[in-house]
This record gives C-alpha cells, sequence and structure tokens, in this order.
C-alpha cells in the first residue's frame, strides 16, 4: 500500500512539472553592443540574442515600445521558436508567434568569419518564427 501512494504521489509531482510553462516572457537582459544600452533605449526593430544566460535554453528578444494597455510584461524578454500563439502562452505574456526576420544589412556589419558562420548555419534563411511582442 505504502509502495502504491508512493508512485502515485510521484506521478503526480511529475505531472505537476510536466505542465509548468517555460520561461517565455521572463525579463532578461541583452549584453551591451558597445556603448548603447539596449535594455534602456528603444529599439525600431526587434533585437535577439541567443546564448543568453537569463533565459534556460531560450533566446532574449527585445522589441519596440509596445502601447499602453500591452499584455506584454518585460521588454526584453525570454523566446523561444514556435509554430503557433499557443506555443507562446499568449493569455499569460502577452506574446504572439510571428516571424523574426534577419537584418542583411546588419549582417554585412559583422566580421567576416561571423558572416561566413551564419551562411553555413543559416544560409539563405531570412527568419524564423519566434514568440515575440505582437507588431504594432
Amino acid at each position: 500500500m505504502r509502495a502504491t501512494f508512493s508512485a502515485v504521489f510521484a506521478l503526480g509531482v511529475l505531472g505537476l512539472a510536466g505542465c509548468q510553462g517555460p520561461d517565455v516572457g521572463q525579463a532578461c537582459t541583452i549584453q551591451a553592443v558597445g556603448e548603447v544600452d539596449l535594455n534602456k533605449t528603444s529599439v525600431p526593430a526587434d533585437f535577439f540574442e541567443s546564448g543568453n544566460l537569463s533565459c534556460d535554453n531560450l533566446v532574449c528578444i527585445k522589441s519596440p515600445d509596445q502601447s499602453a494597455g500591452s499584455k506584454v510584461k518585460s521588454n526584453p524578454y525570454c523566446s523561444k521558436a514556435c509554430v503557433s500563439n499557443s506555443d507562446c502562452f499568449e493569455s499569460d505574456t502577452g506574446l504572439v508567434c510571428r516571424p523574426v526576420t534577419v537584418d542583411p544589412n546588419f549582417i554585412k556589419t559583422l566580421p567576416q568569419e561571423t558572416q561566413d558562420q551564419y551562411q553555413l548555419l543559416l544560409g539563405q534563411i531570412s527568419f524564423s518564427s519566434y514568440c515575440a511582442a505582437p507588431l504594432q
């Protein structure tokens, strides 16, 4: 009887852990780019940073400022690749699944070695869908 209770309890705990949402939408800090602190500066387009330690296995995105009443709680925020709005926990985070594009002019400003790595890894891919703040 005790073994059965322990097994049921363990399965219940695992079930609850499986229902918890990821860190999508939680605050993160973008690493400084030169002298510009993107965490406190408005940006005209999405800024994407992978490998950010604030986001466990996710990416950090800074989006253009949202209008008053937006459900987006943090900017910058942790994000992940998605296929639909349900992947983004839209009702909790305010984030939607939408394309985040790559700026080819920005890629051209990178050192040649970085440009070569980008081409090797992503080729002609110009966007991927991520959980991001809705476009205004």
